[in-house]
Formats: C-alpha cells, structure tokens, sequence
C-alpha cells in the first residue's frame, strides 16, 4: 500500500471544526485560513459554518487554504486586506503556493478624508506608571547614565569606559535610582560632506542626549571629526537647556590619547552617577509614554497573533492619551498604507503617508535594486509569501486608532499625541532606534522566528507568535502564541502586554535584553549621506 493509501486509512471520518485546526485573521472578509497544527492531510474534511471543505492536498503549519472559491484574477484576502491575485482558478481546500500566486494587486482606491481623534477614555486616562521626571517636563523609563560617542572614531573608548564602569563602579546598592551605564556608539560622524546629513547627523545626537531615559552623559569626541565638540556641543547646547548639568564633555585626542581618556572618563562617570542618582521614580500619567512598535524575524502567525496583540495595547496607550509610533514604510506596502491614509486625521496627512511610500521606492532605486525585494528567506520559511501579505501583518502592530501624522526619520515627537507612522527602513538595526531617536521611552517587538535586539536608549520587549518560540527562546518577554492555543483571545493578549509594558516602564519588571547585559544595540541610517 502506498503512502497516501495509508494517509487516507488514517483520515478522520467526521469533519473537523476549521477553527480548531486553522486560524481565519477577519473571518467576514477572509478567503484564506493558515494552517495552527503540524499539517493537514490531502483529504482531510473541515466544517466551516454550514460548508465542508476538502483539503485537496496535504498543507503544512503557516501555510494558507482557500476557504471559499477564488476565481482566476481575484484577490486572496487576509486580516481584510488583499496580498495577493490567484492565478487560476482556486476551490475551498486548496493551498496556496508560489504557482498559484500572482505577486500583483488589484486595483486599490485610495480616498483621503478628514477623521476625528481616538477618543480619550477615562478609565485608561487615569492610569499612572512610575517614571523619572526630567527639568524639560518629559518623563524617562530608565536612568542611565549614558557615554555617547560623537562618531565611530571614539566608540572603543565609550564601550570601555562603560564597561569597566559597571564591573568597577557601579552597583544598585551604591546608586539605586540609577538603572546602569550604556555605552551609545554609531558608526558615522566623519567622512561626510557637509549639508543635510550632517545637519541631520546633529539632530540625532541632540535627540540621542536629550532622550529623558538619561539622566546624566559623557559626549566622547576622537577630536577632529565633523561632529567635534566644537562643532555640535553649541548646537547641543542652544535646543538642550539642561545640557551643561547633565553633560560632560571629552576629547580623546587633548586627553593623551585612549587610556587616558578612559581614565579620565571612569573619574567622570563617578560625579555622573551621583548627579543621576538624585532622580527618583515618581508616579506619571500615562499619557507622558511613547511606546515604539516594531517587528523583526516575522513568520505567518505574526500577523494573525502578536502584531494585532500589540496593537490592541497600542490602541489602550492611545485612548489613555499617550502615543504611539508605527515605523517601517517598506513593510506597509500595497493595502496596507492604503488603510492607514484612509484613517489619516486629514487629507494632508493622507497623502504624505502614501508619498512616503514613493519616496522609499525611490531611495532603494538609487542603488538599482527592487522595493518589493524586502521579505528573507526567514520570512517565506515562515509562510510570508511576498511583501504585500508582510505589510498586512506589520501594520496591524499600529492598532485601529487615527493616524495622527508622519514623522521623518529623526524627527521628534514632542508633546504630540496618537498614533504617528515613522519613516524608516525595515532593517530592525536601524527601525529600533529610531523610535528611541524619536522619543519612545520604551518598544514592543514582535517576532516569530526570535531575536535577541535591545537598545542603549530604552528596553525592547519582545513578543512570541507562537508558543514554539516562546518555550525554546529565552530571548522572549510575553507570548502571544495563546491566541493560536485558542487559550486567550487578540484582546486579552492586548490587555496584558499593555499592562506588561506599564510594569517594564514602571522599572517593576526589567526585559530579557536588558537581563542579559550585553543588548544594548544602537546604529543610525548611515546610507542617507555618503561616504567621502
């Protein structure tokens, strides 16, 4: 007897209930379920509603089925949202695949209207979390004291210098109110013309000392570079009323070269230290949080369990007056920033949502390559067929609230509230911090194939897809998998990470990259200037 003689004998002889075996993201709107279990065998019956389905071959976990007829030439949808055209002619229980795919879209209306803000529900208004209150009225979720290089050229005497700190000065005990020393080190600051990307350059750094999550710095300068101390300190100076008390100031080459200025540096964190120490958690509305959004090493449960998951807490933090940040225009592709200028909060901010995305195509073809090559091989092992089935998932992790503007890539937020897209690239190196350079005081991070990613400026906290991971990776903060157990629904999950991410701001619970020690990563997006 052949194997699939066998696979028949084994088949189930009653349908099975499709829920308990598949996930369906929208079911009013879907034509496509994902596989939850291991694989479903060709033959294998399923009960949806009132119809049963036949699986007309095998099809394994995260991989997508038609659950009602697609003709040739129409969309297979998705959390609402098209990804995808069929390119024949598909019956409930087929899978789909790369030759029944057509990697195109239809048609997509694009209609820019005014929409009224989230409205501020009073209950979640009146939540508090336990930050530390800075002398420019924002509020940190950390207190560091922070050894921030000018360029690459003086990033090994920053590591040191806080490295040796934590081993040789620092203790909870001796500074409780201070949270540690992180070296915050990127890889540009000479070898630049000068113009708009070292204006911008500039502005990152301002951004980087003025972040509320430090309380006290060292700016370490090699000496010679286009961000000297000469160069940036007065422009550092002029938008940071509070630098010349929280900032020290240090050349490597007027102290004598690297060890020199180590030692100097470790005599300098010392008076750092005790300045940031006098800082004391206090309790905040919620409203002063900025919580960043992003995902990195996605698969298809992504966009069905945790993104969504995050975006139901992200719409709490909006409806309690706070704000949030969506970055990653190459990942909001096709309907998915279509949705989002459709909830724009004017036409204007409507338009410039889907100019961005124009704009990105326009940046990846200066170096001759294709916008829509964006999705890994980590990416399709994980069932995300193209980037139009990608966006879908990535945008859900913003919520359903109003999208309140754009932020270019640098820009900070300030005093404004809501929902705010942010232009960056998807390259989780980069999107990270950006939402730190922008004002995030902490980030939720979705991911369903792992990461380890923290940030100098902030923790990370990391969200499982699916318990696999969760169980396997001790990489991950919370698990959103319960949602594919069928043991907690979208809002529930919502509901915890939101209070998980009020704990980890409140300093009562510390995230798995901060644990460890040594993910404290940083880099800024070099590739917008040249190197000369």
């Amino acid at each position: 007897m052949d194997q699939d003689a066998k696979n028949r004998q084994t088949l189930p002889m009653e349908p099975i209930d499709l829920e308990d075996v598949a996930i369906v993201g929208r079911p009013g709107s879907d034509n496509v379920a994902v596989v939850a279990v291991d694989f479903l065998e060709s033959g294998t019956s399923l009960r949806n509603g009132g119809a049963v389905i036949t699986m007309s071959r095998r099809a394994q976990r995260g991989q997508s089925f038609v659950i009602r007829s697609v003709r040739q030439g129409q969309p297979y949808i998705t959390l609402g949202d098209p990804f995808g055209i069929a390119s024949q002619d598909m019956r409930p229980g087929d899978s789909i695949d790369e030759e029944n795919l057509a990697t195109e879209l239809p048609e997509l209306e694009v209609t820019y209207r005014q929409n009224i803000p989230a409205p501020i529900v009073p209950e979640l208004a009146s939540r508090t979390f336990d930050g530390f209150l800075r002398e420019d009225g924002t509020v940190g979720t950390r207190n560091y004291v922070g050894i921030v290089t000018s360029g690459m050229c003086s990033s090994t005497e920053a590591r040191e210098i806080a490295w040796r700190a934590m081993h040789e000065i620092y203790s909870r005990d001796k500074f409780p109110n201070v949270d540690g020393v992180v070296a915050v080190v990127h890889e540009s600051g000479c070898g630049m013309p000068d113009g708009a990307g070292l204006t911008l350059l500039n502005q990152l750094l301002t951004n980087t000392l003025r972040h509320p999550n430090l309380g006290s710095a060292i700016y370490l300068d090699l000496g010679c570079g286009k961000t000297c101390v000469e160069c940036s300190v007065p422009l550092f100076q002029a938008q940071l009323p509070s630098y010349n008390r929280r900032v020290i100031n240090m050349t490597v080459q007027q102290n004598g070269g690297s060890r020199k200025t180590i030692v100097k540096g470790l005599e300098a964190v010392q008076g750092l230290l005790n300045y940031a120490n006098k800082f004391v958690r206090q309790a905040v509305p919620i409203s002063s949080l900025i919580v960043g959004t992003k995902c990195g090493g996605s698969d298809r449960w992504s966009g069905l369990t945790a993104n969504p998951a995050v975006g139901a807490a992200a719409d709490m933090f909006v409806k309690a007056g706070g704000s949030v940040l969506l970055p990653e225009i190459p990942e909001l592709q096709g309907a998915a920033i279509v949705e989002l200028a459709h909830r724009a909060r004017t036409p204007e901010v409507g338009r410039k949502l889907m100019a961005s995305l124009d704009r990105f195509k326009a940046y990846v073809e200066t170096f001759g390559e294709d916008f829509s090559e964006n999705p890994t091989p980590g990416n399709k092992k994980g069932g995300l067929y193209n980037i139009y089935l990608k966006s879908t998932g990535a945008k859900a992790k913003g919520g359903t609230t109003t999208v309140e503007g754009l932020l270019e890539y640098g820009e900070w937020l300030g005093s404004r509230k809501g929902l705010h897209v942010l232009y960056t690239p998807g390259y989780d190196q980069i999107s990270t911090p950006a939402l730190f350079l922008s004002g995030a005081q902490v980030a939720l991070f979705t991911t369903g194939r792992g990461t380890g990613i923290g940030n100098a400026l902030g923790p990370v906290v990391k969200v499982s897809s699916n318990t696999l991971l969760w169980k396997n990776n001790d990489d991950m903060d919370i698990n959103a998998g319960t949602i594919l157990d069928r043991t907690e629904t979208v809002d529930e999950v919502g509901q915890r990470i939101f209070e998980d991410t009020i704990a980890v701001a409140s300093g009562k619970k510390t995230v798995r990259a901060e644990e460890s020690g040594f993910h404290n990563e940083f880099k800024v997006w070099e590739s917008l200037w040249p190197a000369i």
